[in-house]
């Protein structure tokens, strides 16, 4: 799938792997020789499920559009916030999801169409270009007024009404394709600016000039729009760019001068940073095409400095991994044993490492005639083993030892930093998001209550990884320290307001000695089973260093 934005730079249309299409009535001809005709129409507010498989295998190509900013949209396993504005379109056989991760509510239209069109050469290659993962329209008020009136007219119980339906939907389609020249403002120009001259010497200062702002306010709104830094998303495209140059066999010092880097080992370091990997390590681990079939499993593959082949990268409670691995993740997996079954038979990876409890035992015979497999047995083992199991089953048992060594020796450096007020008395661990306060067990605090040797607080020990509370309960844990996180969403900073404002919390002994401590927007911190990995716990180490040096 693509996604594409429409520049009128050098009048070209930019796809999201930055091939540029010419603009004009050459590349639109395409459009004049093909009928587009819609055959169903439904709109969904009833959200009654956190999850919703609307299609295992689209029946036909579709549009999806929404009124409200909530809630994910996960087409053939790659996620997007559904967001107003934005038009997601899905083609025939692919796998389409739904996933709210709280309450809250969303108007969704759907329209089903089918195309028909010549068989010429070029004409399905244009269409191929145009049905994209997701187009940005010109604005969502507009927008939505077009799906309502298709909508409405088209389940009226008047058939002649249709024909007002089949003429708002050729409306909405050219709001679509014609968007470029209403939407183009100055931070889409600064983006395809980067995407076009990656390569050239580029300074914030000439980019926030040429966009008529202050050098804060363009890196502040650039950052906002398109959720990362000019310098990250500038980095981001010389590195994807380099990945491509190294399938190629190039050298690293032909790669660094191709992206934009005059030294070479700047570029290395800053691979390195971006990637998490050296650029000589990631070119010799890209050589073995390995499958993580589950979402933790990636965590101990990156722990051993390998990116997946093949992964489920749509993780609803951080988008961590889909903004640092997206590139690599050649093979997108999802839940469903048939879709991941025919990916990888497509793929064809060299391992597949998956876990023991989450797959059938028919599944798991299935799997094991595609590839060599290691079943992880999750509940039973630690991350440790997991480990240490994982880097045996890929030759790379030196590297988990070295790995746990420099884990350990972290583990140790933090540990003489943690406040005494973890050493003194019981820790409770938190977490406030839109659903409510979750606390986390045993297992889930591995890295406080067992790597850092902080005791944990009564009755913690009960819940094996997590478990939500009411205000009221909070008391019976007795706890001397209160370590949180709190998202930073609307509903998830109510919930936080209303629980300090509440007689519950402020009755408690680590409330009233001051042993709170709060960090915000830590999204992983919600799924904790999932990130029982190795490559999340030094990441969690990491970021209490922080919080213990920032507190004294």
């Amino acid at each position: 799938m693509k996604c594409f934005n429409i520049s009128h730079e050098r009048g070209c249309f930019m796809t999201n792997d930055h091939q540029p299409f010419p603009a004009g009535p050459a590349s639109s001809d395409w459009i004049s020789r093909m009928w587009i005709r819609l055959v169903h129409v439904f709109e969904e507010n009833d959200k009654q499920d956190a999850f919703r498989l609307l299609h295992a295998a689209a029946p036909s190509y579709m549009l999806i559009a929404a009124a409200k900013r909530h809630g994910n949209i996960v087409i053939d396993g790659i996620l997007s916030p559904i967001t107003p504005g934005i038009v997601h379109v899905i083609r025939p056989g692919q796998r389409l999801e739904l996933r709210y991760p709280s309450d809250g509510e969303q108007v969704l239209y759907g329209f089903h169409f089918d195309i028909y069109m010549p068989e010429e050469n070029g004409v399905e290659q244009a269409l191929i270009s145009w049905v994209s993962e997701e187009t940005i329209a010109t604005a969502s008020a507009r927008l939505i007024g077009v799906c309502e009136k298709i909508t409405v007219h088209w389940h009226s119980g008047d058939a002649t009404d249709r024909l007002v339906s089949q003429a708002g939907f050729q409306e909405l389609l050219h709001l679509l394709l014609k968007k470029q020249g209403h939407h183009e403002d100055a931070l889409d120009q600064a983006r395809d600016y980067l995407r076009s001259h990656y390569r050239d010497e580029i300074t914030v200062e000439r980019l926030s000039e040429s966009a008529g702002m202050s050098r804060y306010h363009f890196m502040r709104s650039f950052k906002d729009r398109f959720g990362q830094s000019v310098i990250d998303y500038l980095t981001e495209l010389r590195t994807n760019q380099a990945k491509l140059l190294m399938e190629e066999g190039r050298s690293l010092r032909d790669i660094a001068g191709e992206v934009g880097y005059k030294d070479p080992l700047y570029f290395s370091s800053q691979f390195k940073k971006h990637v998490g990997i050296s650029p000589s390590i990631y070119m010799a681990n890209r050589k073995c095409k390995t499958a993580a079939y589950s979402w933790p499993n990636l965590g101990h593959l990156l722990a051993l400095q390998i990116i997946p082949y093949a992964a489920p990268i749509d993780q609803s409670w951080t988008d961590d991994y889909r903004k640092r691995y997206r590139y690599d993740v050649k093979v997108p997996l999802s839940h469903d044993y048939e879709f991941n079954r025919k990916a990888l038979w497509r793929a064809r990876p060299d391992r597949i490492v998956a876990l023991e409890e989450m797959i059938t035992d028919e599944e798991k015979i299935k799997l094991q005639q595609i590839a060599p497999v290691l079943f992880l047995p999750w509940q039973q083992e630690t991350w440790r083993v997991h480990l240490q199991m994982t880097a045996r089953f890929l030759d790379k048992e030196q590297e988990g030892e070295k790995w746990l060594s420099r884990y350990d020796d972290k583990a140790d450096a933090v540990r003489e930093k943690i406040p005494d007020a973890f050493r003194q008395g019981g820790l409770l661990i938190l977490h406030v998001s839109a659903r409510g306060i979750k606390i986390w067990g045993k297992r889930a605090g591995t890295v406080l209550y067992d790597d850092l040797q902080v005791g944990c607080a009564g009755g913690v020990e009960r819940i094996r990884y997590t478990e939500f509370i009411e205000a009221e309960q909070l008391a019976d844990f007795m706890a001397d320290v209160v370590l949180m996180n709190v998202m930073k969403d609307r509903q998830s900073q109510m919930n936080w307001s209303r629980l300090k404002r509440s007689e519950h919390w402020q009755r408690l002994n680590a409330v009233q000695n001051r042993h709170v401590y709060v960090t915000s927007g830590l999204t992983w911190f919600g799924e904790p089973i999932m990130e029982y990995t190795a490559y999340q716990h030094y990441r969690f180490l990491q970021q209490l260093d922080l919080l213990f040096c920032a507190r004294g």
